[in-house]
């Protein structure tokens, strides 16, 4: 069993507007984000901002939460998210993020099966990707603790020895990466909308 939990609680800096809500096709960039993750998971959760609540309890996902504590980040998001869940494993992915793939949720997914608690990929190259993250219920418990030491960035969970970020070499799954941060990259988006509405 797999919870997916999409991270809406960003404050969308770079582009102006909350990411989440932006209109593509006649949806919402979350919902091209959930139609891509619903077939790769048992349960779907919501994390967003307070502000953004009202909108976002309107989506076809078993649960809307807010972050426990705004203004915290993504690594917030994440542990709101995780303490809500109730299955095993767990995969996170921020609501800006239309391209992924099951054929890339469900690699990362292996590697916690055979397990690592932590997993995700590296691309290009070296660098990591820390979403979409995979995990096991017990990353709870390091995510709380870096929340504790003062520690914001995801990218921190995988200086955890065990954590584990795979190499993705297969072309088809490039693209899993593109985020949609800038007015540029929403107009791109909503120039190719029927390629990203299709899962």
């Amino acid at each position: 069993m797999i919870t997916g939990i999409v991270l809406a609680g960003g404050r969308s800096s770079r582009m102006g507007r909350d990411k989440a809500l932006l209109p593509i096709d006649g949806r919402l960039l979350i919902e091209l984000v959930i139609a891509r993750l619903r077939p790769c998971v048992d349960r779907l959760l919501v994390v967003g901002h307070p502000d953004n609540a009202v909108r976002l309890a309107d989506l076809d996902v078993d649960a809307v939460y807010t972050d426990l504590r705004p203004g915290f980040g993504p690594l917030m998001g994440l542990y709101t998210g995780l303490m809500a869940a109730d299955t095993p494993l767990a995969v996170a992915i921020p609501c800006d993020m239309p391209w992924i793939q099951p054929a890339l949720i469900a690699r990362l997914v292996q590697a916690c099966r055979e397990g690592a608690p932590l997993a995700a990929s590296r691309y290009p190259a070296d660098r990591l990707q820390p979403f979409p993250l995979a995990c096991r219920a017990q990353a709870c418990r390091t995510v709380g603790a870096l929340l504790t030491r003062g520690q914001r960035s995801v990218q921190a969970l995988f200086a955890e020895p065990e954590a584990r970020s795979l190499p993705i070499e297969d072309p088809a799954l490039w693209r899993c990466f593109t985020n949609v941060n800038t007015v540029a990259d929403y107009l791109a988006l909503s120039d190719d909308a029927t390629v990203a509405s299709r899962p």
